[in-house]
């Protein structure tokens, strides 16, 4: 007879495991989708529709050479949304449709294992594209799920087996958890994270612009996400002192405004320099991805980190771009004064556009009959903006070919970059030098964490004239719009998608202040979660190197490593070897049924089983018959059958409350 293998590699898979994996793989890939392109996304839908309608009718799995066909197709589909197979778009997308055409072919459990297995890599890919302490909780989670699939398919759990699956996946993750902690901390570090090693994904991040136009800045406050965060080394500054200097803009073509482009002096007049400043704040920057190389920092900056530096207007500028959270530390003074800028800069200052109007030299022209100096003719322009009916509003009319005419004669409502504009270009028009900065305006206090969070929402637009003796003078004409004209609704209006709960909640009811308390503590995490996760780099390896006395070893690292991952191992075989010495219930049973027997003069001998044993003691002391048939009765269908009931264990254990048999000599 020929003997069969206890579990062959033919064995078809059980329905219920088939979904389950196919969910599984359904649920880990779902984050990815906003990351693929939609025809890729269109496909997968079609082959797990596919997958799904196959586990009711047999007939609708496609057959070998039609999966053949569907392979060619998904290839051609990625190569054709994203224009190459490698890289993080285009490997992803193959990766994640061969993934989902192994599906459709399911036919062993070993083709499961397999798929199983390959989620685990699925998993991984995703942290190419985000790596935030919600998706790292939500991937943990599916990798549990892959682990209890694997476990169900080794078998050998009993009945209850959902229950066992996951009592034994979560056993084993947690077995793997202090080996990852200890590999996390001590495994070589490259300098940059696998994700900004040229593996970005090309899709556009909504981010602060270098130019500026009606509209750009109220499109970005739309979006509504953090920008970055701050943590003063002492008490904050106020919140209308809060001015977050970015790109500054020189030029304007009449709709537009860019930084342009002027030609240095050679004898460097224009190098940035403060005449003077008093009483500079410390303080930290955690900024959020933008791609681009501006650093931002309180207006103004007088130091730059190590590996940025200040430009001729006063912008951080990094040496690479920003492609993933950036951590650097500046100091800012609030009362400065700049120095004075060379001829070129001034005329570049001065620079109007063809579609200045009569009115609006009109208007300059009568605010300079009634000023006697620059500054006057300055507070001039601000009232124009208090006195007449301007309005402050998200959703402005539309604007022809001459914004700044148009807003300052016919609409007279717009956002920051509306008032910016017109008042850089009257202040122009009267001989005043001016130029627009963009960035952000004011913070939000985290109580919880301790820090600010300034977002896209804060983004805002403002003016620098240049006043003789006083340099460059920042000037906010959107300030000086009377509040009672300033339409808070458009804001709730126009953030019914992005960030709803910060603009249109009332501030003073219990549910705003509960959801706001909800949303802060999920950035404390977040914040917590960059600071002691991804930011943990090379340099802090280095630097717990020294705290331990081992910075001068040149292989400390790898030793200690080699160290820490030895003693974790062998903790956990401890563990391990300590439950395997801990007898199961039915055992534990059996042995005091034997030793109490033993007491009697019954001792049980190696060779003898259970069976065979009890019926030597009936044999020999026919007054146990009753107690030793009823006992075993109960003790053998469960240890030699299915895993036993737990009634049957608490019916053993009362039977040996009262079975205390005496030896032979004291029954004669």
């Amino acid at each position: 007879m020929r003997k069969q293998p206890l579990c062959p590699v033919t064995e078809s898979p059980d329905a219920k495991q088939v979904l389950a994996l196919s969910l599984l793989v359904l649920a880990t890939g779902l984050p990815l989708v906003r990351y693929l392109h939609w025809q890729i996304n269109a496909f997968l839908l079609l082959l797990f529709v596919v997958r799904l309608f196959g586990l009711r009718w047999r007939m609708a799995i496609p057959g070998a050479w039609l999966r053949v066909l569907l392979t060619l197709a998904g290839t051609a589909n990625c190569l054709y949304a994203n224009h190459t197979l490698v890289g993080q778009d285009g490997g992803t997308a193959l990766f994640v449709t061969m993934l989902a055409l192994k599906l459709l072919e399911l036919n062993t459990r070993r083709d499961l294992r397999l798929t199983a297995i390959l989620t685990g890599f699925l998993i991984v890919i995703q942290f190419l594209f985000d790596q935030s302490l919600p998706l790292t909780i939500y991937l943990g989670a599916m990798a549990v799920g892959a682990v209890a699939l694997l476990v169900d398919l080794n078998g050998g759990l009993g009945d209850a087996r959902l229950r066992s699956t996951l009592r034994v996946a979560v056993s084993l993750s947690l077995q793997a958890l202090p080996l990852t902690l200890a590999l996390f901390v001590l495994f070589p570090r490259l300098t940059t994270p696998l994700w900004s090693l040229g593996l970005d994904s090309e899709q556009g991040t909504l981010g602060m612009s270098d130019s500026m136009e009606p509209g750009a800045i109220s499109e970005l406050v739309v979006n509504g996400e953090l920008a970055f965060r701050v943590r003063f080394d002492s008490t904050p500054p106020h919140s209308d002192q809060l001015y977050w200097r970015g790109p500054v803009l020189w030029e304007m073509d009449g709709r537009r405004w860019s930084p342009g482009s002027v030609t240095l002096p050679a004898d460097g007049a224009d190098n940035p320099k403060l005449e003077q400043f008093a009483n500079p704040i410390a303080y930290e920057i955690v900024l959020e991805p933008t791609h681009k190389t501006w650093l931002f920092a309180l207006d103004m900056p007088v130091t730059a980190p190590d590996d940025a530096s200040i430009n001729r207007d006063f912008q951080l500028l990094s040496r690479q771009p920003v492609n993933s959270a950036k951590r650097y530390r500046v100091r800012s003074a609030l009362d400065y004064r700049t120095a004075e800028p060379s001829a070129s800069l001034r005329q570049q200052a001065l620079q109007l556009p063809d579609n200045i109007t009569p009115r609006m030299r009109g208007l300059v022209a009568d605010w300079r009959s009634h000023a006697d100096s620059d500054w006057a003719l300055v507070q001039q322009g601000l009232a124009f903006f208090n006195r007449e009916s301007f309005h402050y509003t998200l959703l402005p009319p539309k604007l022809g070919k001459n914004p700044a005419d148009e807003f300052l004669f016919e609409t007279r409502s717009g956002f920051c970059e509306h008032y910016a504009s017109s008042f850089a270009l009257l202040m122009r028009i009267a001989g005043i030098p001016a130029r627009i900065v963009l960035g952000y305006l004011g913070a939000e206090t985290n109580r919880i964490g301790g820090y600010q969070m300034v977002w896209q929402s804060d983004a805002h637009a403002w003016v620098e004239v240049l006043i003789a003796g006083r340099g460059w003078v920042r000037v906010d004409p959107t300030a000086a719009v009377d509040p009672s004209r300033i339409d808070n609704r458009s804001a709730t209006r126009l953030l019914g998608a992005a960030s709803p709960v910060r603009f249109s909640l009332d501030q003073a009811s219990a549910v705003s202040q509960f959801v706001r308390s909800l949303r802060l503590l999920a950035d404390t995490l977040d914040a917590t979660w960059q600071n002691w996760v991804l930011d943990f780099s090379a340099a802090d390896q280095f630097a717990l190197l020294d705290r331990l006395g081992l910075g001068d070893f040149e292989y400390g690292l790898a030793v200690l490593m080699v160290l820490a991952v030895s003693l974790t191992l062998s903790v956990i075989l401890l563990a391990l070897m300590r439950d395997r010495s801990t007898p199961e219930p039915l055992d534990a049973l059996y042995a005091r049924f034997c030793q109490r027997l033993a007491a009697a003069g019954l001792p049980r001998r190696e060779t003898e089983g259970s069976s065979d044993f009890g019926h030597r003691v009936m044999r020999q002391r026919p007054d146990l018959t009753a107690a030793v048939s009823r006992f075993l009765a109960l003790y053998l269908p469960a240890r030699f059958g299915s895993h036993p009931r737990p009634a049957t264990i608490r019916l053993l254990a009362l039977q040996l409350l009262g079975f205390h048999p005496k030896s032979a000599k004291r029954n004669a």
